[in-house]
């Protein structure tokens, strides 16, 4: 994040020196609206964390507590289980890994899909999964600039107190062209044979990770909620305004929770896996450990790389997370990244073709490669190896 990222840091530290001279904007009451389709990570109602969330137990039965063995029993087989991590224009990489997962031969039909940010946005055709929605993922990570994406505030709306340093009205659209009414009645076919999406969203007036059960808001017909969702999901904070639903603030899924994994909810310790080992995936659209660099000692870089540094080290927290639930579930942990050695800059929101190209060429061909899967996170020093290996010794077969 070198050069834009100078630029945007110089540019909220000259907003904050001038925020006196600014407009105030009008104050807020604190949502009580209720989460129609939303949810807690564990389950319980986001207006009321100590009580089970009314979407949450519906889905469950008297007999089996736990969503991932009821799921298994819709199903009627292991699950395979798909989550796609934030990274901005790096979600091209996550892009073409699925493609060419699917011409690989290998690439199965998805049971539930988990996506958070641009994982988010890539989560609607990876659940549908034809060679066409494919196609659209394609053209949706390699097409774009970030003319597409957003487009720069002037200091006149800066200065009268706006809430970003950028305008997503782009954005929007493009999450329009591509999430159609049809794309809904697809969603909604999926949820009556038992396949769920579910996508990850930060709420910054309750500071809670809010999941948001699509698949429900497919089948009532909600076609601009459904946008909104997907908008906010991938809605930077500060460079991006954060996007109001029922008069609460959501911004990026990210800033809280970089992976969105389904299953782990409720209160009792699931049985075992009913039909053996199923599988939970992660697609990971950044590196897992950063190319160590000089910092220029200068205010943006400064800024922009601990904020970047903090965002990974949120996702090592819920990569190993996932790594525990995996194997508490029964389940296999399958990891990918974009490679440490790969040349695609150093800032998420460029959205630079060629970096994007290459981003997507490399994920195409890594899922062409016979075993592309890391089985555990990466321990960067966080965790003492013993305990990764108690973890894995404890719930592997």
């Amino acid at each position: 994040m070198e050069k834009n990222g100078l630029i945007v840091w110089v540019s909220v530290l000259s907003t904050l020196v001038l925020a006196g001279c600014a407009s105030s904007p009008p104050e807020r009451t604190l949502s009580q609206v209720a989460a129609s389709y939303a949810v807690l990570p564990n389950g319980s109602d986001p207006l009321h964390p100590d009580q089970i969330s009314p979407i949450y137990s519906s889905m469950l039965s008297e007999s089996d507590q736990s969503f991932i063995r009821v799921m298994e029993r819709k199903r009627g087989h292991a699950l395979n289980l798909l989550s796609m991590s934030g990274g901005g224009q790096n979600g091209a990489f996550g892009a073409g890994f699925l493609i060419g997962w699917r011409e690989s031969g290998r690439r199965p039909v998805f049971d539930v899909v988990g996506g958070v940010s641009t994982g988010a946005l890539l989560a609607t055709h990876a659940l549908l999964g034809t060679e066409a929605d494919d196609a659209k993922l394609e053209e949706m990570y390699t097409q774009i600039t970030k003319g597409d994406i957003y487009q720069s505030r002037g200091i006149a709306s800066i200065l009268s107190g706006t809430d970003s340093l950028r305008d997503t009205t782009p954005l929007r659209a493009l999450i329009a062209k591509y999430i159609t009414a049809q794309t809904l009645t697809r969603v909604a076919a999926a949820y009556d044979e038992d396949r769920l999406l579910i996508v990850g969203t930060t709420n910054i007036d309750y500071g809670q990770t809010w999941l948001w059960n699509m698949s429900l808001i497919a089948k009532a017909g909600k076609l601009e909620l459904y946008r909104k969702v997907l908008l906010a999901s991938a809605s930077f904070p500060v460079v991006f305004p954060p996007v109001e639903i029922d008069g609460h603030l959501f911004v990026d899924g990210a800033a809280r929770s970089n992976v969105v994994v389904v299953g782990m909810s409720g209160a009792d310790r699931p049985d075992p896996p009913l039909y053996g080992p199923g599988n939970l995936y992660l697609i990971n659209n950044g590196r897992d450990n950063q190319p160590p660099h000089a910092l220029r000692r200068a205010l943006g870089p400064v800024a922009a790389t601990t904020i970047s540094v903090m965002m990974d080290q949120s996702m090592q927290t819920a990569l190993g997370r996932s790594y525990f639930g995996a194997n508490l579930l029964g389940y296999k942990f399958n990891l990918v990244a974009i490679p440490d050695d790969l040349d695609i800059g150093h800032d998420p929101l460029a959205f630079d073709p060629t970096q994007m190209r290459t981003a997507f060429d490399a994920g195409r061909a890594m899922a062409k490669q016979e075993r592309p899967w890391s089985n555990a996170p990466d321990n960067l020093g966080d965790l003492p190896s013993w305990a990764l290996e108690a973890i894995e010794e404890r719930y592997s077969d």
